[in-house]
């Protein structure tokens, strides 16, 4: 049995992947990021960052998404292979 890693989705290594555990933003930021497909359950995976950091491509339900690092620190996920 591992422990379970949650850890921010910001702090997610490229090529990682994860399952989103909850989404911890202002109403309408989470409002927001829910509408665009991250909910919690949902796998997600950085496939890019930008040069200088911001922003991070995800792969979430088979599209690409970009979201600001400071909304992916406040978005909470449980590391693939941690269950």
């Amino acid at each position: 049995y591992q422990k379970p890693v949650i850890a921010a989705l910001a702090d997610l290594p490229l090529g990682q992947a994860a399952e989103i555990v909850s989404v911890d933003c202002d109403r309408r930021v989470g409002r927001r990021l829910m509408e665009m497909g991250l909910l919690p359950g949902t796998r997600v995976r950085v496939v890019r960052v930008a040069p200088l950091g911001d922003p991070l491509e995800l792969r979430v339900r088979h599209y690409a998404l970009s979201v600001r690092r400071a909304d992916a620190a406040r978005i909470s996920v449980r590391s693939e292979g941690a269950r």
